[in-house]
């Protein structure tokens, strides 16, 4: 599977490792790639959507982004996530990618469509026991979860039951005005 994602920064002092540090107490290993999704397939035309991004990525300037809590999904398991908080820059972002990457990737989840999606951070990806679920969840309840992320890069990830990892970056380099 692959995602185009932002991959945020990540400092000894930042947000993201104070909260790694929280759930790692429970059980819970945030996945190694610090990132939200834009879209998911199961697969894509790589070489095509590599040049759209590296294209894309020319006129997005880095921005920051914040949390506003905390949510599940529910599947075939439970996956904690810190919600994002949903802006007209998120949501134009989100909207191009979509209208020019989407159509190159093969089983694309519908919940990342621009009508369904939740902008997300999820915490974990493996599945957790019912007693470490409710250890992370009650610690992170607890905890101030407005949270802000600097994303300078964006990345086509990948990921399968044996490994995750990053096939390509694209830095930000358009400018704010």
């Amino acid at each position: 599977m692959y995602s185009i994602a932002s991959l945020f920064e990540v400092d000894s002092q930042g947000p993201w490792n104070v909260l790694s540090s929280l759930c790692e107490v429970s059980g819970v290993t945030t996945h190694s790639i610090p990132h939200f999704s834009w879209q998911t397939a199961e697969t894509y035309q790589i070489d095509t959507v590599r040049k759209k991004l590296s294209y894309l990525t020319e006129s997005i300037a880095p921005f920051h982004f914040t949390t506003s809590g905390l949510g599940v999904f529910i599947n075939h398991r439970k996956i904690i996530f810190l919600i994002i908080v949903k802006t007209r820059l998120l949501l134009e972002i989100h909207q191009t990618l979509w209208d020019e990457v989407a159509k190159y990737g093969n089983d694309s989840r519908p919940y990342y469509a621009p009508e369904s999606w939740i902008p997300h951070i999820s915490l974990n990806l493996n599945e957790l026991s019912e007693e470490n679920f409710n250890c992370c969840f009650s610690k992170l309840l607890n905890e101030n979860l407005q949270l802000e992320f600097q994303v300078n890069k964006f990345g086509l990830i990948y990921m399968d039951e044996n490994k995750s990892g990053i096939d390509s970056l694209f830095p930000l380099r358009g400018i704010n005005h």
